[in-house]
């Protein structure tokens, strides 16, 4: 068994999609002419939705339609959830998160990071900094774990923006 041509087109469009958007347009439409139920590349487009034209109702309807074609289909869950926050739909995107947590072999240490950049899109920076914690504990690599501690720096700052200034009494000299 090997791979299907839709198989094919979906692998030039994702090399190609960092500097090349023709070659991954029409890539993508051939690998969705060959197999209109490739959930890689409805994954594909549905970041393309997002991320590059803003249109989040189109993205959706593919990371839907990728979850009713495989649930057990994990790469969809991460990017799903991350556009639902970036489309301030947070409530939704930690159900997702939540149900996500119950599939095996999906990485619990994005699905603790995206939970924490929800809580820090509702300004609850403690819970943001409790599941950054969690994505440490299950971070496998060092370049992961560094970004969760760049993460968590950020959110360190807001706090201290947030804290109210003390004024130092100054002491009068007689």
């Amino acid at each position: 068994m090997g791979l299907t041509i839709a198989d094919t087109y979906y692998l030039k469009a994702k090399a190609a999609s960092d500097y090349d958007w023709d070659e991954v347009c029409e890539s993508l439409n051939y690998a969705l002419s060959y197999d209109e139920n490739h959930c890689a590349a409805l994954c594909l487009l549905g970041n393309v939705y997002a991320r590059n034209l803003n249109q989040f109702a189109k993205a959706f309807d593919c990371f839907d339609k990728v979850i009713a074609i495989d649930s057990h289909y994990l790469d969809v869950y991460t990017d799903y959830a991350k556009y639902l926050i970036w489309a301030d739909k947070t409530e939704r995107a930690s159900k997702l998160i939540d149900f996500a947590f119950t599939l095996k072999g999906i990485s619990k240490g994005s699905l603790y990071w995206l939970s924490g950049y929800a809580a820090e899109t509702k300004e609850d920076y403690k819970a943001a900094l409790r599941h950054f914690k969690n994505a440490k504990k299950h971070s496998f690599n060092n370049d992961y774990f560094s970004f969760i501690v760049e993460e968590e720096s950020r959110i360190k700052k807001k706090v201290k923006l947030n804290k109210p200034k003390v004024k130092k009494k100054s002491k009068k000299r007689k």
